[in-house]
């Protein structure tokens, strides 16, 4: 039994559709050409703003800190052009923050916060990360906000939620790719509208120093293996064959 060409073209369009339905790109850093560029040789913080259509709320907000450098080491941290890396040089320890939405502040002015994103991620239960290189073991947190919190009327409304883990390599210097599933504990917190996104990078993990990491893709994923369209999809192309079959002449 063959299945109608445009029957077949509908279900392939419903499964692609359910794939990039599972799956919300936050970042690719691709934009801008030219990387953003910090360097640091002592301790301190360097912040820059990069604005792209190519990220969730057109803006971008890189926060370097380096917290110990005792011996003058170059610290160096890039966004743009397909990556974000960091490098850091012999005895320091640093972090790494890229923020979007709410936790941004692309004027500058203290307490000014970006766009509010709203975004929906309840079809989605995790984040995805990937590194094209990894140096050693590192920290990673991401920290979701939403402005409109389930329990707005508690002592403490949950407007916050975070997923954290410790992660290395499999050799020194090679890939990873990580799925980090949301942090489905904070009851009140509202995933339906989620305004800022901030993701922390190599937070001082014991005393590693000297790390070194590229990114170059970040990302909202659903780990659920088969989306209800999918499902539909399925279930549709054995109803057309069941049909196709009833309509057969004797």
């Amino acid at each position: 039994m063959s299945i109608p060409l445009h029957v077949a073209a509908a279900a392939l369009a419903l499964s692609a559709g359910a794939s990039q339905a599972a799956t919300q790109l936050i970042d690719d850093f691709s934009s801008p050409a030219a990387p953003g560029v910090s360097v640091l040789t002592v301790e301190g913080e360097n912040i820059f703003v990069q604005f792209t259509d190519t990220v969730l709320g057109g803006v971008r907000q890189v926060n370097h800190r380096a917290y110990l450098n005792p011996l003058g080491s170059v610290s160096a941290v890039a966004s743009g052009n397909g990556l974000l890396s960091s490098s850091d040089g012999i005895g320091v320890t640093s972090e790494v923050l890229v923020s979007y939405g709410a936790f941004t502040n692309p004027t500058g002015t203290p307490g000014t916060a970006g766009p509010f994103l709203g975004l929906d991620v309840t079809p989605y239960d995790a984040f995805r990360l990937d590194f094209s290189g990894i140096a050693q073991q590192m920290n990673i947190n991401i920290v979701m906000y939403s402005s409109t919190p389930l329990d707005a009327d508690a002592a403490s409304p949950t407007y916050y939620t975070a997923a954290a883990v410790n992660v290395a390599p499999d050799m020194p210097g090679g890939p990873l790719s990580l799925v980090l599933p949301f942090a489905t504990l904070a009851g009140g917190f509202n995933f339906s509208s989620v305004d800022g996104v901030v993701l922390v990078l190599n937070r001082a993990v014991g005393n590693i120093t000297n790390n070194a990491f590229n990114v170059d893709g970040f990302a909202l994923v659903s780990t659920v293996p088969e989306s209800p369209t999918a499902a539909l999809v399925l279930a549709g192309l054995g109803v057309v064959a069941l049909v196709s079959r009833r309509r057969r002449p004797d």
